[in-house]
């Protein structure tokens, strides 16, 4: 069976399409569009006219690719952008109408879910508990799981393109604005605060997204070969402050024109890594983990997991007849 999801982000939508059976799932084709579905609207919680058609048309480009490999079943999820806008509800009604494609507009929780089901398709997560973390357009996710499952979830309207139009940093950002960031930080993740300090945590795993990025700066800074890029990466946490410092000094243009990070995040990761800078100081973290995998990786496990799949015909030996 080929199965498509659409991961229907506030910066990108992305969609994954896998070959899938009892056993589990083999991506075939994997696409990215920026979109930026917030930019410009998220003080007002309005998907303004000119994202919204763009939006439009990154379904579009997607409903051609799942035609062309002929998908079996097709699921869309959407996030921060969209759950939060006034006008979200009509844009998932207007692009499941528009395209055949029914739009599941899931919350903080459910997100959070999924992300952990796809890290753990990645990380074998042991008795003591670890941290993972997804950094969105909207909002950041963070779960605190084991290896019996979940203990604690919980998503945070602080993604990176919305704390970008919320603080509106300069080029490089100055003091008066990282104290700003500091401060919305430390009020607006105090539940996080509190849970690290009941579940004491080894580990701070982080999804996909500016954690890709924050890799391929490592390997880049490395100067050294990796041998296999693999679905999770540690990052040395030794070398995190470098690469911290690094984009916290460097200029849109020094972003942009780098070789590792992709053209769509150049204007965040700056944002990206303060948020992370600003959770490794919560808790004694051991080890800083990359998962290659998250939400619609998680959503296509939890799909393949739940099909009723037709028993496998069992063929009889054949018996000569005296």
């Amino acid at each position: 069976m080929r199965i498509a999801i659409i991961d229907c982000g506030t910066n990108t939508f992305n969609l994954l399409v896998a070959d899938a059976d009892r056993n589990g799932w083999n991506a075939i084709f994997q696409n990215k569009l920026a979109v930026k579905l917030g930019a410009g609207g998220f003080q007002q919680r309005h998907i303004i006219p000119s994202r919204f058609y763009r939006g439009m048309d990154a379904f579009y480009c997607h409903q051609q690719n799942i035609l062309n490999f002929s998908c079996n079943k097709v699921f869309a999820f959407a996030t921060s952008a969209i759950r939060e806008a006034d006008n979200g509800a009509e844009f998932a009604k207007r692009a499941s109408a528009k395209f055949d494609i029914q739009i599941d507009v899931i919350d903080g929780d459910r997100e959070a879910e999924l992300i952990y089901s796809g890290i753990t398709q990645t990380i074998q997560f042991g008795e003591r508990p670890s941290l993972i973390m997804d950094i969105g357009g909207g909002s950041t996710e963070f779960i605190i799981a084991d290896q019996s499952g979940i203990l604690w979830k919980k998503s945070f309207l602080l993604g990176v393109s919305r704390l970008h139009e919320l603080v509106k940093p300069s080029d490089r950002m100055k003091n008066e604005e990282v104290q700003t960031l500091n401060e919305m930080l430390a009020a607006q993740l105090k539940p996080l605060k509190d849970a690290l300090e009941v579940h004491k945590v080894q580990w701070l795993v982080g999804s996909s997204g500016s954690f890709d990025t924050l890799f391929d700066l490592y390997v880049e800074g490395a100067k050294q070969q990796i041998q296999e890029r693999g679905l999770s990466n540690e990052i040395p946490l030794h070398t995190f402050p470098g690469i911290h410092a690094w984009l916290m000094g460097s200029t849109f243009e020094q972003r942009l024109n780098h070789s590792v990070i992709p053209t769509i995040r150049a204007e965040y990761m700056p944002l990206a890594s303060f948020l992370v800078n600003y959770v490794l100081t919560l808790a004694p973290f051991e080890k800083l983990y990359h998962s290659a995998y998250s939400l619609k990786e998680g959503a296509m496990m939890e799909i393949v997991k739940g099909i009723d799949w037709p028993e496998e015909s069992i063929e009889l030996p054949k018996t000569e007849l005296e």
